[in-house]
């Protein structure tokens, strides 16, 4: 582990450097305090679960996982840049080209995991990161909805503060909380 170069809520992100093939990549720590709490730790696993199956050009990749309670990590492919978050509060605002770029490979990422049956539930700037070539990627499935086609009943719901957005629209509009037409809704707000 070289340094810290990310903190959230729930979890700290490291750049590392492998000893023996010298690849960089980050790895994703869960916060100290919330290793007590089984749901805190069963939604870290579940990102790790759910981004382990997904391998796109506009996702980050995860690589490996360490289910360890005491100490849950993941690591993932390093991204050379810096969030849309951080981009868009540097220079402002984008030009109509970059701004649609962006949400084109944020919008094919999502497209894909949408064939695996994954929603992705927390769309915002500070999850898209942006490649030092400008290349939009999707980061944090952790609030990620598989889709339960056997369950009628698997509506809306807010598991987490940060899905606040989500279980509004999706509790108003009377939709399920896997169906995709949520993360465009999320996506068209960011291009926005």
């Amino acid at each position: 582990v070289m340094y810290l170069i990310g903190a959230g809520t729930f979890a700290r992100v490291y750049r590392s450097v492998h000893r023996e093939t010298g690849r960089v990549a980050a790895i994703k720590v869960l916060r100290r305090r919330h290793r007590a709490e089984p749901t805190q730790v069963e939604q870290f696993m579940r990102e790790a679960k759910v981004g382990m199956q997904l391998r796109h050009p506009n996702i980050v990749a995860i690589h490996e996982v360490d289910p360890d309670p005491r100490n849950p990590y993941m690591v993932m492919e390093f991204v050379e840049g810096q969030t849309l978050r951080e981009l868009v509060r540097i220079r402002k605002k984008l030009d109509p080209i970059t701004g649609v770029r962006l949400m084109l490979d944020v919008a094919n990422g999502l497209a894909y995991a949408s064939t695996l049956g994954v929603t992705h539930r927390d769309m915002k700037l500070s999850n898209v990161l942006v490649t030092s070539t400008g290349t939009g990627k999707l980061v944090d499935f952790g609030l990620a909805a598989l889709a339960d086609t056997s369950n009628d009943a698997a509506l809306a719901d807010c598991p987490s503060a940060r899905a606040i957005d989500y279980a509004a629209l999706e509790r108003g509009t009377g939709v399920r909380k896997d169906d995709p037409r949520s993360d465009i809704y999320f996506l068209g707000s960011m291009l926005y």
